[in-house]
């Protein structure tokens, strides 16, 4: 089973409170996951899922709320092995169920806005909760948060994906809506507002999950990261160990190690004898500091280079008058 199935059926398993609460549930499904049908019989609703769960909450919604009758049927989807359920709702309660959510205007409503809700359901907090969990249930989809973060939910009206996106950072969770074909898709991109959703419409124990595989990557990544510093590092010091002993190398071809004073001779030496050696452990062998090292291979570096512009005969003296 998929994390996104996973969280749907924790979510269809919470007990709401009032009515309300579940008028504003079915809201939500029936702007992501409804399509109104016109038949014999008359206006009928068909809530389409590839959830079991979620197909009879749709049923048992309808039905409590508003009297519905309900039949099921699958549809193999193009394409693909798994097939959707469709619950084929119908009676005389269609009507008031679409004009309660916002699908169907009112007889006297002359300022209808498809996907726009009711102003008693924006203006409670439990019931936008409970909106929110609709959608998702209905339109929505969450990744597996092992392979990245996304949460996404589906609607045909770009009023309710406004709704969506308002409502989501009206709690403090950034959200986007972007179109996509026929559709309007509310989406969310980073993790901890992916986590922060989840948590909002309820779905603890999928939170719980979601943080737990979160900070594993977190941790995975930062070890990764920490990793490639440190190879690169070594790498870039390995490059400067080889640049140093070719120098060295250099000046004792031309000019013999002899050339050399005796702090010179000594770091260049050791740097001959230890090539894989960092500057930490160079200079604890030489009993100096780090920074003096330096600056004695940056003087046998400035030597080698005055040979190779200007010939062997370039060197005057020891060169170690200011180390």
């Amino acid at each position: 089973m998929s994390f996104s199935s996973t969280v749907k059926d924790e979510l269809v398993g919470i007990k709401t409170q009032s009515r309300e609460e579940r008028l504003s549930i079915l809201c939500g499904l029936t702007h992501t996951a409804a399509a109104v049908t016109l038949g014999r019989g008359g206006l009928g609703i068909e809530y389409v899922s590839e959830s079991e769960n979620v197909a009879e909450l749709a049923r048992a919604l309808t039905a409590e709320l508003y009297g519905l009758n309900a039949s099921f049927s699958t549809r193999k989807q193009e394409g693909l092995k798994r097939s959707s359920i469709i619950v084929h709702v119908s009676g005389e309660g269609c009507r008031q169920l679409l004009i309660d959510c916002g699908s169907l205007p009112a007889d006297d409503d002359a300022d209808f806005e498809p996907g726009k809700i009711p102003e008693s359901m924006a203006e409670s907090d439990e019931r936008m909760r409970c909106l929110l969990r609709g959608a998702f249930l209905g339109g929505g989809s969450v990744s597996d948060p092992k392979k990245g973060y996304h949460l996404e939910i589906v609607t045909r009206q770009e009023t309710f994906a406004d709704t969506l996106r308002a409502a989501a950072e009206g709690y403090g969770i950034r959200a986007k809506v972007t179109a996509r074909k026929a559709n309007y898709i509310f989406y969310l991109k980073e993790g901890e507002s992916v986590s922060d959703f989840l948590s909002l419409v309820g779905a603890m124990n999928g939170t719980m999950e979601f943080e737990q595989i979160r900070v594993l990557r977190f941790m995975a990544n930062d070890i990764n990261r920490r990793t490639n510093f440190e190879d690169a590092n070594m790498q870039k010091a390995a490059m400067a160990s080889a640049q140093q002993r070719m120098d060295i190398q250099l000046i004792i071809k031309e000019q013999g190690i002899e050339s050399l004073g005796d702090k010179l001779r000594q770091t260049a030496e050791a740097r001959i004898n230890n090539p894989e050696a960092t500057l930490t452990e160079l200079a604890k062998e030489l009993d100096i500091t780090k920074s003096c090292l330096t600056h004695r291979l940056k003087k046998l570096s400035q030597m080698a280079e005055d040979i190779r512009l200007h010939g062997s005969g370039a060197m005057e003296g020891t060169g170690e008058e200011n180390i």
